[in-house]
């Protein structure tokens, strides 16, 4: 009988797409359907123009088929992902499959452990199925996805120095080495530690994934370097159950005041939805975040947000969330403490302690990891436990908008801004410490004069008592006129009282500067609003001065109307004033705004933007050319229209894209040794500068007046080269001509600003260079440092042949150093140390 074999459901799609949007399709069908992408296969097959014709799915389940089927084949759905037609059939799990008959598409096949694996094939990159060899087949990538680009990550554990990128690029681009190979373009990151590598080959690019973790060393200098596929960030989905507030104070959540907040969000236009949770970043200062019991509408969500953003006063910020399938982890714990990255590594692939598979791929970003899974829900049930090493509790906490984290980064690693707001806060500390104290030696005072007065008045009183009851012993009155008398003697006293010198205090007062209350700085820059605010001061009797201090600059009001001389009215009177003011104060300065922007191309957008001088001031922060910042302040609408011509204006400036060709790969490789990108970031920091020695020419791409000059400047460059032929021999020149790295990495040790060429038909070293000390050194050193040691068929008997043999192999590709064998004769030519070092030990090996 025979033997009955697993079934799988294939559903075949035409259509005529790119790969990206094809996979973005795809990811978002396989979300509507809750399918993950993992339970399932995907292939495609390629037209000519290297565009997806036909997009194959093998489904393990037929329910999820059906499902996945049904929910495409919709009028709607079909018009919208632009599917031309849909077929489904079963198919056997076991079998080795060609899906088409194309070279450029991709294969299933099945090896020796009955593991599925799917090859997908790239344009150009690996001949077609029939001719294909075991070392021609594509590894399989992580999670079956399919990769677009060919673009790497590269994750250094230190900061790149300017004068080793050349050497490290390449390293990069060195088949035995890194497994890479030729490289189309580069990105640096602003930290000097993230290096994005787009390569020409699909091929180098999975060789160096296979071997992701890599090391070179240069000067002394060892960079430990991480190989990963980029982050997409592109590609993330918006999330329809998650939103981010921010500015979140921490009473509002003991109060539930946020939780009803976030519920008036929705409930008026979804009475089935609610609130499913809150949580606070462990992250983010002031920010949570609010998940629901199922989607909501977006644009009906930010109207209502726009309509009610203010609580107490304070503006509440929202953030959309992403799908971002990202969880992000703390270098450090709850407590500040650092943790090993070893150490979480290890923890994140231990699906018993992590409570998960395995990530699919890791980022740094320091202080923090990127883990990246297969799905949102994947990471949110990472997130929702607790996790601790050893005392370390983690943390860790999904990341829904990458921007914020990006700039959270910024702030996160700009010490200055740090210890600048230490330095503010303890001058703020210090300020109230001093208003305390002033507060209390002044009331400290007025208690004094009032006791001071108080005793003066008690003893006129005693005075004035006396002296009636003497003259009441001289005078007896008659009974009758006893009350009257009485009477007019209360009035004396009265009288008297009224006599007694008025009670005098301090004049109450009211102080704020310019670091509580930056716009302070406006009645300085704009003369009439100091004359404005006097005025509606002197409506409330109250007085106006201005007074610098060091940096600073000290509003004081002083109350100028008269004060009472009681001491219980003059609180009274002193706490209203002081209210009045400060309110009047504050609704004075909300009028205005200001702001900090940086400008790109400052000279070029300027003198095109006009504004008002007597309502906005623009201040230059920077001495720079290029992204300079600027110190907007004024009125709130004029700021804001002039941050908005500003933009506009910046966007309309051209950027152009031109090349410098015809260049030789000397010339090229001089324009590496003096630095010319560092000299043109330098000056133009915007400009995108890439020299291509490869095809030996540069790419440029930014303003005119920037390319204008780096033509200008690398002209300059080239017309100064010299070069001077050094006759080093035969061996010596194909060891500069098999080692260039050695020698690049020797003339950096050096600091020679020098290239040597080697012409392996005439036996010469060509020099070139710019400055004639530098090539004068080179020349003498070089040709002192490089030797030749001959290893004669005279010399090696009694030693074996395998020995030999052994050797050339194990010291072939050696640093510093060529072996080169000859009519029985092996040649060391190389740097004198190395082949000294080498020579020794293949006489002391053989003995």
């Amino acid at each position: 009988m025979a033997e009955n074999k697993k079934k799988s459901i294939k559903i075949e799609i035409s259509l005529l797409n790119t790969v990206e949007q094809t996979n973005e399709y795809l990811n978002e069908i396989l979300n509507q359907v809750d399918i993950a992408r993992s339970d399932l296969s995907v292939s495609y097959e390629f037209s000519e123009q290297d565009l997806i014709e036909k997009l194959i799915i093998i489904f393990q389940s037929n329910e999820e088929a059906e499902k996945f089927k049904d929910y495409i084949e919709i009028t709607e759905n079909m018009e919208r992902y632009k599917f031309k037609s849909v077929d489904i059939s079963q198919c056997e799990t076991e079998l080795t499959r060609r899906f088409s008959t194309c070279s450029t598409d991709s294969f299933q096949f099945i090896n020796e452990d009955k593991q599925t694996e799917y090859i997908e094939a790239i344009p150009g990159d690996c001949p077609s199925f029939n001719n294909m060899d075991e070392d021609n087949i594509l590894p399989s990538l992580p999670n079956n996805s399919v990769h677009t680009n060919n673009i790497l990550e590269f994750y250094f554990d230190k900061e790149i120095r300017d004068v080793d990128l050349d050497i490290i690029l390449l390293f990069l681009e060195n088949l035995r080495k890194s497994g890479g190979g030729e490289y189309v373009d580069y990105t640096l990151d602003s930290k000097k530690r993230l290096l994005n590598v787009e390569y020409k080959s699909h091929m180098n690019k999975i060789k160096v994934l296979n071997k992701r973790f890599l090391q070179v060393k240069i000067d002394s200098i060892e960079y430990n370097i991480i190989a990963n596929e980029p982050l997409d960030i592109q590609s993330f989905k918006q999330n329809n159950m998650v939103i981010i507030l921010r500015n979140i104070q921490d009473s509002w959540l003991r109060d539930e005041i946020i939780n009803l907040y976030a519920e008036n969000l929705v409930l008026n236009d979804d009475s089935s939805n609610d609130v499913a949770k809150i949580i606070k970043s462990l992250i983010f200062p002031n920010t949570v975040y609010v998940q629901y019991k199922h989607n909501f509408d977006l644009e009906l969500l930010k109207k209502r947000y726009e309509k009610k953003n203010i609580i107490n006063k304070i503006k509440i910020e929202y953030l959309q969330a992403f799908a971002s399938k990202i969880v992000l982890v703390g270098l450090f714990d709850k407590n500040t403490k650092p943790i090993s990255k070893d150490l979480i590594e290890m923890y994140f692939t231990n699906k018993r302690r992590s409570g998960s598979n395995p990530y699919l791929s890791i980022h740094e970003r320091e202080p923090f990891l990127l883990l990246s899974y297969d799905s949102q829900e994947n990471c949110e049930a990472i997130c929702s436990k607790a996790h601790k090493i050893g005392e370390h509790e983690l943390v860790v906490e999904c990341l829904y908008n990458y921007e914020l984290f990006e700039n959270y980064i910024k702030e996160f690693s700009d010490s200055a801004k740090i210890n600048l707001a230490e330095q503010v806060k303890i001058i703020e500390n210090d300020e109230k410490k001093s208003e305390i104290k002033n507060f209390k030696e002044e009331e400290n005072k007025d208690k004094e004069i009032v006791q001071s007065k108080d005793e003066t008045l008690y003893k006129l009183i005693d005075k004035n008592n006396n002296q009636e009851n003497k003259v009441d012993e001289k005078i007896e009155p008659n009974i009758e006129d006893k009350p009257i008398q009485d009477s007019k003697k209360m009035q004396e006293k009265n009288l008297q009282n009224m006599k007694v010198e008025k009670l005098e205090f301090k004049k109450p007062y009211f102080k704020i500067d310019s670091v509580k209350e930056p716009k302070i700085k406006l009645l300085k820059n704009f003369s009439y609003l100091s004359e404005y605010l006097a005025k509606q001061l002197n409506d409330v009797q109250s007085s106006l001065e201005l007074n610098t201090l060091n940096d600073r600059l000290e509003l004081n009001c002083e109350c100028t109307h008269d004060l009472p001389s009681v001491l219980v009215e003059y609180k009274e009177v002193k706490k209203k004033w002081q209210i009045d003011i400060e309110n009047l104060i504050k609704k004075f300065f909300e009028q205005f705004k200001i702001e900090n922007i940086k400008i790109e191309n400052p000279n070029e957008v300027l003198k095109n933007v006009q504004f008002d001088n007597s309502k906005v001031n623009l201040k230059k922060l920077d001495d720079l050319e290029q992204n300079s910042f600027y110190e907007i302040a004024g009125y709130d609408d004029d700021v804001d229209n002039l941050i908005i011509k500003i933009q506009e204006e910046e966007n309309s400036v051209p950027l152009i894209v031109d090349q410098i060709e015809g260049l030789k790969l000397y010339q090229i490789r001089i324009l590496f040794v003096v630095k010319y990108i560092r000299k043109l970031k330098e000056k133009y920091p915007n400009l995108q500068v890439v020299i291509k020695h490869k095809s030996l020419k540069i790419s440029l791409k930014g303003r005119q007046k920037e390319i204008d000059d780096a033509k200008l400047l690398c002209t300059n460059i080239l017309n100064k080269i010299n070069y001077r032929d050094l006759a080093l021999g035969q061996r010596e020149t194909k060891f500069v001509a098999n080692r260039e790295v050695d020698v690049l990495n020797w003339l950096k040790e050096k600091n020679l600003e020098c290239v040597l060429m080697a012409d392996n038909d005439r036996h010469l070293v060509r020099m070139y260079y710019i400055d004639f000390e530098p090539a004068k050194t080179c020349k003498n050193e070089i040709e002192s440092i490089i030797i030749v040691r001959e290893i004669s068929k005279e010399l090696r008997q009694g030693i074996s042949d395998e020995y030999t043999r052994n050797f050339i192999q194990m010291h072939s590709n050696d640093e510093r150093v060529y072996l080169e064998e000859e009519n029985d004769v092996i040649y060391l030519s190389g740097f004198k140390t190395n082949v000294e070092e080498l020579f020794s030990e293949f006489i002391r090996n053989s003995l």
